[in-house]
């Protein structure tokens, strides 16, 4: 039988460029399934939760109005307005923090005391240069801060402190220091045990 090289050459040829074909379209065919099980985030459905969330339950009301300084007892003090008040009203905050809100003079002050280490005030206000107030009784001494809030135009803040209680009155009406003592030291010499001023 006659040899024809030059066709045997052609066939080689051809059978190389088939398989090569073969392996592209193999190649191209496990990259198009692979990318039809990704899916791009812009083209990714949104995940919707089964049940829409139960909205969150009302914190109870912190404050809690009592009737007078009598049902302050239960909190191992007990504080009292000044004699001569107005509209007074009396709280309890978060269980521990007794409040009396008064006016006086048609000023409103609010006088707050606990058991605590902890700023009771509730005022947050640049003050101006403190004043003090020194008091004593037969067995404790007591140093009253007093500090006016835009030179008093804005109001005062008086801290003080005895026997592991803190005390607070505050008036955001113009006031002055002198103004602050005046309704301070009845309140003090109700509640403070004894205490006689000696500044």
């Amino acid at each position: 039988m006659k040899q024809y090289p030059f066709l045997k050459k052609v066939t080689s040829i051809v059978i190389a460029l088939v398989l090569i074909f073969a392996f592209a379209s193999c190649k191209k065919a496990a990259g198009e399934s692979a990318q039809a099980g990704s899916v791009s985030p812009s083209e990714a459905q949104p995940v919707v939760p089964d049940a829409t969330a139960e909205p969150a339950a009302a914190l109870p009301n912190p404050v809690v109005e009592v009737d007078g300084s009598a049902a302050f007892s239960n909190l191992g003090f007990i504080i009292t307005p000044y004699q001569d008040a107005d509209s007074v009203s009396y709280s309890i905050i978060s269980g521990t923090i007794e409040q009396i809100i008064f006016t006086l003079d048609g000023e409103t002050y609010t006088y707050r005391a606990a058991e605590t280490t902890d700023d009771i005030s509730g005022v947050y206000e640049t003050f101006d240069e403190p004043q003090s107030l020194d008091l004593e009784g037969p067995d404790f001494t007591v140093s009253v801060n007093i500090r006016t809030i835009g030179g008093g135009n804005d109001g005062a803040l008086a801290l003080w402190e005895l026997d592991g209680v803190r005390y607070s009155l505050y008036t955001p009406d113009p006031t002055d220091y002198e103004e602050m003592t005046d309704v301070l030291l009845p309140i003090l010499y109700t509640d403070l045990p004894f205490a006689a001023c000696c500044g």
